[in-house]
């Protein structure tokens, strides 16, 4: 009797997929994307496709508009195969510690924005900020609140 219940489990097993299908998916391969490294060329290369996208990009008018001006402009427009949100995060901590480099990379990525929408007569507060920086993929989260932190310390770069 034993021996035709094993044989019994062991067909069902069988019949099901296997002891391993019960728990088992397939591995996940996907890498998250890079920080950009920050030398000149590669921060030049930002510069020229920022420049270029802003040339062709509508006037935003809400904070939805910016959101999607920032992910067109901003982000879509050099990231690739890099994540510009890691890259802002490195670019932060480098700045912090006087890397030119980097700083020039925030002017590009942070700054400009904040200029353009001055320039527009754009008011915005800092939950819009958090909506435009987090929510195009320029910052993370993390990134956001530190560098609102070195905002309120009088620490802002450059």
């Amino acid at each position: 009797m034993t021996v035709k219940a094993a044989w019994a489990v062991l067909l069902l097993t069988l019949l099901l997929g296997g002891c391993g299908a019960f728990g088992s998916r397939p591995a996940d391969r996907t890498v998250a994307p890079a920080a950009m490294p920050l030398g000149a060329d590669t921060v030049a290369t930002v510069r020229v496709a920022v420049t270029a996208a802003k040339a062709k990009a509508p006037r935003a008018e809400t904070r939805d508009d910016y959101v999607r001006l920032a992910r067109s402009v901003y982000v879509a427009s050099w990231a690739g195969r890099y994540s510009a949100a890691a890259t802002t995060e490195v670019a932060l901590a480098q700045a912090k510690a006087g890397n030119a480099i980097a700083r020039e990379y925030l002017v590009i990525m942070v700054y400009d924005l904040q200029l353009q929408t001055a320039m527009e007569g754009a008011s915005l507060s800092a939950e819009d900020w958090r909506a435009i920086y987090v929510g195009s993929g320029i910052m993370t989260d993390a990134a956001y609140c530190g560098y609102v932190a070195m905002a309120r310390d009088g620490k802002v770069l450059p």
